[in-house]
C-alpha cells in the first residue's frame, strides 16, 4: 500500500455488514498490537457510524482504516485517504467514478512514500486495489450496468407481507380466517416499524413516514399509496430479531409462493417444486425428532391434494411448522467457510492494453430479460406484445438471438426448458393493453352482458396483460376466477366457448407461425 506514516488513511468498499465484520475480524487477528482500533467498520446501522467517519476525518486518531457499506461510497471528504479497496462488485459507472473520488482530494504537506517517487511531500496519487474484477468490467462494459441495489431479507419479507396484507384486503378473502391472518401479518410489520431506532440518520431521514406508520389504525386499509411508502421507505429499515437466516430465508421464500398463487403469476410452478423439493429433502432426516413430529404435514405437501386446494392458509400453516426445521437441511451440507489469500507484490505492470473481462458477470437469463426490455420496436418482439402472429423470418431472428448472440442452445434449454421463444417473448414484455382490449372487444362492447360479466372479462384481460397469455383455460375455474361467481354460472354456452377460443388464439399467435 502507499503509506504516509501515521497520517495515511484507507477506505475498504464490503459487499454487505456480515462482509464488513469477517474483514475486520481477520484484520483484528493478524495485527492485535492495534487493539482493534485501528479499523473500524461504517454501516448505517450503527448508531456511532457518524462519530466514526468524523474520527476518520481526523488524521491525528483512529481509525485509520474504514470498512465501509455503502455510507462512504459518495459525499465524503477525507484529502489523507491514499488507499482504495475494492473488496464487491460494481456495476454502475457513475456510483464506481464516485467511489474513485474519494482518493482524488489533493493534500498538501502529507508525507507520501510509493515504488514510483519514493518518499515525497505533497499527495500525488493513491492506490486501487481492485479484487473483483471491476476495472475489467468497465474495460469491456463501458457504460457500466444500472442495477436495483439487493434487498436485505429483511426488507422482502417485510414488503411481502405487506403485499400480502394487501391481497387480503379483497372480497374473496372475507371470511374470519383470512382476516385473523391479515391482522397477524399486520402486527408483525407495525411491530417492525416501532422498534426503529430513531437515533439512527436512515429513520430521521424517513421520519415522516415513520411517525405516520406507527399508528396502527393506519393499517386498518391499505391504499395502493400506503402500500407505496411502505416498500419503499420503510421496508429498506426494518430489521427483524429472529437470528434463524435459514428460517428467514424459508418465510421470504413462502410468501413469495403465496403471492405468486394469489397473483396467478408464472413463478408458483418453480416456487412449487421448490417446496416438493425442499419437503422430500427433509422426510430424509426423521431421525431428528423435530423433523419427525412434523412428519405428516411434510408427507402431505407431496400430495395431489394439497396443491388442488391452493389455499394460501395451507401455504402459512407450512411456513410456521417448517421455518425451525430448515436450518437442519445444512447439516453435512452447508455453505463452505470463506477463505481469503491475497497476495501483495506485484508480479508485473503493464499499460495501455485493454483487457478482456474477467469474469461473465451477467447470466444467460438476465441478458434475455434485458435485451427483451431494451429491445421492444424489434419486428418480432413488437408483434409479439401486438398479438400479432410471427413470420418464419421472425421466428429465424429470434432463435438467433436468443441461441447464439446472448447465448447457446443449451443456455437457453438449461434456464427456460423446452417453452418456445414467441412465449418467452410474452412472459418477460407482456401483452400490449391495446391489443389485449381489441382482442376482447368483441364482449366488451357487447350490449347484452352485464356490468358483473364484463367486470370477468375484464379480469380476463388483465391476467393476460400482466402473463402474456394465459397457459391454459382451465384456469378460468380456478382463483382469482372463481369468486364472486364462477366462469360457468356467469355465462352461457356460447359466450363461454366463444371467450376460451379468444384465449386460445392469443396464445396460438405467440407460438404459430405464419407462412
Amino acid at each position: 500500500m502507499l503509506m504516509a506514516e501515521t497520517d495515511w488513511e484507507t477506505i475498504i468498499f464490503a459487499q454487505n455488514k456480515r462482509h464488513a465484520e469477517f474483514i475486520l475480524e481477520r484484520f483484528n487477528k493478524l495485527y492485535p498490537q492495534y487493539n482493534g482500533t485501528f479499523a473500524q467498520r461504517v454501516i448505517c446501522d450503527d448508531t456511532y457510524a457518524q462519530t466514526v467517519i468524523d474520527d476518520f476525518k481526523s488524521p491525528e486518531k483512529p481509525p485509520y482504516i474504514a470498512v465501509s457499506v455503502d455510507m462512504m461510497d459518495t459525499g465524503i471528504d477525507v484529502p489523507e485517504c491514499v488507499n482504495l479497496v475494492f473488496f464487491k462488485k460494481v456495476r454502475s459507472k457513475a456510483k464506481f467514478w464516485q467511489m474513485i473520488g474519494r482518493g482524488t482530494r489533493l493534500c498538501k504537506e502529507l508525507t507520501c512514500q510509493d515504488e514510483i517517487d519514493g518518499e515525497y511531500t505533497d499527495k500525488r496519487r493513491f492506490m486501487i486495489f481492485d479484487y473483483c474484477g471491476n476495472f475489467e468490467y468497465f474495460r469491456t462494459h463501458k457504460e457500466g450496468y444500472e442495477a436495483r441495489e439487493t434487498k436485505s431479507l429483511s426488507e422482502n419479507i417485510f414488503g411481502k407481507r405487506i403485499r400480502l396484507a394487501v391481497a387480503l384486503q379483497e372480497n374473496v378473502f372475507s371470511e374470519d380466517s383470512y382476516q385473523t391472518w391479515r391482522q397477524s401479518l399486520v402486527s408483525e410489520c407495525h411491530g417492525q416499524v416501532c422498534a426503529l431506532n430513531d437515533e439512527l440518520v436512515s429513520v430521521r431521514l424517513r421520519k415522516q413516514y415513520v411517525e405516520k406508520y406507527k399508528e396502527i389504525q393506519v393499517f386498518s386499509y391499505i391504499g395502493e399509496g400506503d402500500k407505496g411508502e411502505l416498500i419503499a421507505q420503510l421496508a429498506p429499515i426494518v430489521t427483524m430479531e429472529d437470528t434463524d437466516e435459514c428460517a428467514k430465508r424459508f418465510d421470504n421464500f413462502m410468501y413469495g409462493l403465496m403471492i405468486a398463487s394469489i397473483e396467478q403469476m408464472p413463478a408458483f410452478k418453480y416456487a412449487k417444486k421448490q417446496l416438493c423439493d425442499v419437503a422430500a429433502l427433509l422426510e430424509k432426516k426423521v431421525s431428528i425428532p423435530q423433523v419427525k413430529d412434523k412428519l405428516d404435514i411434510i408427507k402431505e405437501i407431496n400430495t395431489d391434494s394439497f396443491w388442488d386446494a391452493n389455499d394460501v392458509l395451507l401455504f402459512e400453516k407450512v411456513r410456521q411448522e417448517l421455518r425451525e426445521l430448515i436450518k437442519f437441511l445444512d447439516i453435512g451440507n452447508g455453505q463452505k467457510p470463506i477463505i481469503t489469500h491475497l497476495n501483495d507484490p506485484i508480479a508485473a505492470q503493464q499499460e495501455g492494453q485493454t483487457l478482456e473481462a474477467a469474469y461473465d458477470f451477467e447470466d444467460y437469463r438476465a441478458k434475455v430479460n434485458r435485451y427483451v426490455n431494451e429491445n421492444g420496436n424489434t419486428l418480432a418482439i413488437y408483434k409479439l406484445t401486438h398479438n400479432i402472429s410471427l413470420t418464419s423470418g421472425d421466428y429465424n431472428k429470434l432463435e438467433q438471438v436468443l441461441t447464439s448472440e446472448l447465448g447457446s442452445k443449451e443456455d437457453y434449454a438449461r434456464e427456460f426448458g423446452d417453452t418456445p421463444f414467441g412465449l418467452l417473448i410474452r412472459k418477460i414484455a407482456k401483452l400490449d393493453h391495446e391489443a389485449a382490449m381489441q382482442a376482447f372487444s368483441s364482449f366488451i362492447n357487447d350490449e347484452n352482458l352485464n356490468q358483473r360479466q364484463i367486470a370477468f372479462v375484464l379480469k380476463i384481460i388483465n391476467h393476460i396483460e400482466l402473463n402474456g397469455y394465459m397457459e391454459n383455460t382451465a384456469d378460468l375455474m380456478k382463483p382469482p376466477f372463481d369468486k364472486p361467481v364462477s366462469f360457468v354460472k356467469l355465462f352461457d354456452a356460447k359466450t363461454r366457448a366463444a371467450l376460451m377460443q379468444t384465449i386460445t388464439s392469443i396464445r396460438d399467435n405467440a407460438v404459430n407461425i405464419v407462412v
